[in-house]
């Protein structure tokens, strides 16, 4: 008589299987998940399980960046540089390679030469190529690399100058707003233009005036906090004075505030704070600063005291001689090159580079730090950190 063949074991409860699910920390491994099968796919899109997600800090899937491993023999060839992806975390491949934006989007040859400039919520990213020629005008796109669309912006003309500073002010599963900055040598003022998604269009020009002949730091990545965009900025006769601006682009003459930084940060030149000064919208709810003063990286959070005051408060101390590699600080703190390349607050993550080391990423919370590329890779550097949401809109029905 044959043996009855063993039953198959029964299966998993749905809140066992959730509980497995979200103790996966990799976005990419959740999507493959949900591809699986339907019911997991299900469970996935509850909302209790999506919110579970974006209770702590979200994953940094990867980095976007302008190519410069390759050597052009002309200085105007600069703008055929490729933008790439390297991934990074448990589904960074053994052999890391750089992707070409063809991975994620079917016209990535529309956008060859295009940089890099902005990444937001939602998973969203700006490319910007700049026109050859002065009189032309700059093209724009936004991108959802996850579900492989991209969106040509109509012409920003008539400007007088290209745009500097790009931010997305928000973005949810269906619209998103971005605003272009750009900065008059002639004239205190900035000139700004949000482009709405809803609308299809620019929006009116809206002039933001600079307080105390104020330069604003373009060219370090404006922060959104509570519906104001936050510049690092100073002035050219005390270049050591740093501060920071608070702008709010709802009128046709935006609302503009300044107000200090910790005494340390006027420690860095108004022209090297780009690579020293950075400020970020914390997990804590709060706007933060993180400074670089080599070899120490401090983190100050921006609080309001019981009085009515402001003020600046320490929160955390990283010692970089004990995180990164000894032979970065072999070269004499005279000769040592180290910036702040990029900062993703959504997962608390920091690029920094060494000046012939390479590119290395730093979680501020756990003070680990890996390796993630050469020199070649910080330039036009954004982190990528997808919505799981829209990633799981984006994927073909089963």
């Amino acid at each position: 008589m044959a043996a009855p063949a063993d039953e198959p074991p029964p299966p998993l409860p749905a809140d066992a299987i959730v509980e497995i699910l979200s103790r996966l920390g990799d976005i990419v491994a959740v999507i493959r998940c949900a591809a699986t099968c339907k019911d997991w796919r299900r469970l996935i899109l509850e909302p209790s399980f999506l919110s579970h997600r974006r209770a702590g800090p979200s994953p940094l899937l990867g980095f976007f960046f302008r190519d410069t491993s390759q050597r052009l023999p002309r200085r105007r060839l600069y703008l055929r540089r490729p933008t790439r992806f390297l991934l990074l975390g448990p589904s960074q491949p053994q052999a890391t390679t750089a992707l070409h934006l063809s991975r994620f989007l079917p016209n990535a040859a529309d956008l060859s030469g295009s940089a890099p400039v902005a990444s937001g919520p939602g998973g969203l990213l700006a490319l910007r190529r700049s026109p050859a020629s002065w009189h032309g005008s700059t093209k724009i796109w936004v991108c959802d690399p996850m579900a492989g669309t991209s969106t040509l912006l109509p012409p920003l003309a008539p400007t007088h100058s290209s745009p500097e500073s790009f931010v997305f002010l928000d973005a949810d599963a269906s619209s998103f707003r971005l605003l272009a900055a750009m900065e008059y040598a002639t004239a205190p003022y900035i000139l700004m233009r949000v482009f709405s998604s809803r609308a299809g269009q620019w929006g009116t020009a809206v002039t933001a005036q600079l307080p105390d002949n104020m330069v604003l730091l373009l060219s370090s990545p404006a922060v959104v906090h509570r519906g104001a965009v936050h510049w690092i900025c100073g002035t050219r006769a005390l270049p050591n004075a740093v501060h920071a601006l608070a702008v709010r682009p709802n009128q046709a003459e935006a609302s503009v505030c300044r107000f200090d930084l910790p005494l340390r940060a006027g420690m860095h030149r108004l022209s090297h704070s780009p690579g020293a000064v950075r400020l970020s919208s914390s997990t804590q709810g709060c706007l933060s600063l993180v400074l670089l003063d080599d070899p120490v990286i401090s983190i100050w959070n921006y609080q309001d005291n019981s009085t009515g005051a402001n003020s600046w408060v320490l929160h955390k101390t990283v010692y970089l001689m004990s995180v990164l590699p000894a032979t970065i600080f072999d070269v004499p703190s005279a000769e040592r090159e180290l910036s702040i390349e990029a900062l993703c607050d959504q997962s608390g993550s920091l690029f920094l580079r060494a000046d012939g080391e390479g590119l290395f990423v730093l979680n501020l919370e756990t003070e680990m730090v890996s390796k993630v590329g050469d020199d070649h890779c910080a330039k036009y550097l954004c982190p990528y950190v997808p919505d799981l949401s829209s990633c799981l809109g984006a994927m073909k029905k089963f």
